[in-house]
């Protein structure tokens, strides 16, 4: 899906964006949880705390958007996981706020990527 679209295969959306956010979720976390115990800055720690806290709110409204449009297609979503992303499934047409939340979630998971180029290069 590009950039504005309202539409995404649902073998896309369960095979390639939400595996992308997951990782990208758990390297995060994994970083800042890391980062807050080794931080003996008060400053530094609180500032990393309101960073997860915010990191948490994002991805909740990501995750309740996401929820809704598989909510949405229960049939299909069964099909394309029996198949094991063999099948495409149907192309769903997305909401706007569903549409936002799968933009918002593949600009997380290149942040990340971003990020991760930062810290090793």
């Amino acid at each position: 899906m590009q950039s504005g679209q309202s539409h995404i295969t649902l073998r896309e959306l369960l095979y390639q964006v939400l595996p992308q956010l997951h990782s990208a979720e758990a390297m995060i976390r994994n970083t800042l949880t890391a980062i807050i115990e080794a931080t003996r800055d008060p400053r530094e720690r609180a500032r990393r705390e309101e960073q997860r806290a915010a990191l948490d709110l994002e991805l909740f409204t990501i995750r309740l958007n996401v929820e809704h449009l598989l909510k949405r297609h229960p049939e299909a979503v069964v099909e394309v996981k029996e198949s094991e992303g063999e099948k495409e499934g149907p192309l769903l047409a997305l909401d706007e706020g569903e549409a936002v939340a799968i933009e918002k979630a593949r600009q997380f998971h290149d942040r990340v990527l971003e990020l991760r180029r930062d810290m090793a290069g």
